[in-house]
């Protein structure tokens, strides 16, 4: 938590797509850990980034499997290139 300057955290176990569709906070620092075999696990980033509750200097760490590729991922690219 040192990373994000910040001394709280609260975990959230919930369906992670209801969640980014009703939450109206924002947050410095998000850890998604959804199960891998996750059928729409790809289109987390693209969400959490469209519905604004990533701060903008925020971080956001998604585990995933061997078999997700984000490398390409346009969303996740620009938001690299900004932070850079």
């Amino acid at each position: 938590m040192r990373e994000v300057k910040t001394d709280k955290c609260f975990p959230i176990r919930a369906d992670v797509f209801r969640f980014i569709d009703k939450c109206s906070e924002q947050f410095d620092f998000i850890f998604a850990d959804p199960p891998y075999a996750l059928k729409e696990l790809e289109s987390i980033p693209t969400r959490i980034f469209e519905s604004g509750i990533l701060k903008e200097d925020g971080l956001l760490v998604l585990e995933h499997g061997k078999e997700n590729h984000f490398e390409d991922d346009p969303i996740l690219l620009s938001a690299v290139h900004m932070a850079v």
